[in-house]
């Protein structure tokens, strides 16, 4: 999947605060490849006639018609035009996989609700103390939950875990690129799905194979499968 490299930056964001003395698997940062002559040639031409053209989303380096509200979108697809966002829907059960499936919808940005707090002089945010630590104590209580879950649900979602506080670490130091890397595809109950795929920040799909349920080791003798494949 060259998946997640839009959700990873989302999860990134929030996971990089929950990192409370979980092991790290390491400081690799994780970059987009470049955008290389070679690869800009190989871009296919946009449509004539697009009402807005845009660049992929993530890594891509190509252009591409942007899409309108409402229309399918995900990571592989083109991205939504300006003032949409590709989300899930309402109540998806599987957000994630939505957004790497091309089943998420382009839906309109809210506007900003508006306040009636005073504002301090010499600043345009408003200032209220009492709402300001209401929201840090619950993000802080949501924060605790999600990890809480995490750990408690099963051991995919133990590495999934890991393997998103490594991200969240990785972000904030230099070093070399990390255009490849892998997140557990889990299931509700924390086990691991049949198949696992590679992500990839460099605009090609990874590698897929096929896992023992309980442990996610890869099935003894089985090669990589394509990524539109179903294991048993």
């Amino acid at each position: 999947m060259p998946q997640n490299a839009m959700v990873v930056a989302v999860l990134c964001s929030v996971l990089s605060t929950l990192v409370l003395g979980s092991p790290v698997l390491g400081p690799d940062p994780i970059r987009c490849a470049p955008c290389t002559p070679e690869k800009l040639s190989q871009c296919p031409a946009v449509a004539p006639g697009c009402a807005e053209v845009l660049r992929e989303p993530g890594c891509g380096c190509c252009l591409a018609c942007a899409l309108s509200s409402g229309e399918l979108c995900g990571i592989y697809t083109a991205p939504c035009g300006s003032g949409l966002r590709c989300t899930p829907r309402a109540g998806d059960p599987r957000p994630l996989h939505s957004l790497t499936r091309g089943q998420a919808v382009c839906t309109e940005i809210p506007e900003p609700e508006p306040t009636s707090h005073l504002y301090l002089s010499g600043h345009n945010k408003p200032y209220d103390p009492r709402a300001a630590a209401d929201a840090q104590e619950s993000m802080k209580a949501k924060l605790i939950a999600i990890r809480k879950k995490l750990v408690e649900q099963g051991p995919c979602h133990i590495e999934l875990q890991r393997a998103l506080e490594k991200i969240a670490r990785s972000q904030q130091k230099l070093g070399d690129k990390l255009t490849r890397f892998y997140l557990p595809n889990c299931d509700k109950h924390g086990l691991y799905k049949p198949k696992q795929c590679e992500s990839s920040l460099d605009g090609q799909r990874g590698r897929c194979w096929c896992v023992n349920s309980w442990n996610g080791k890869k099935l003894l003798g089985s090669a990589d499968v394509a990524t539109d494949t179903e294991c048993p």
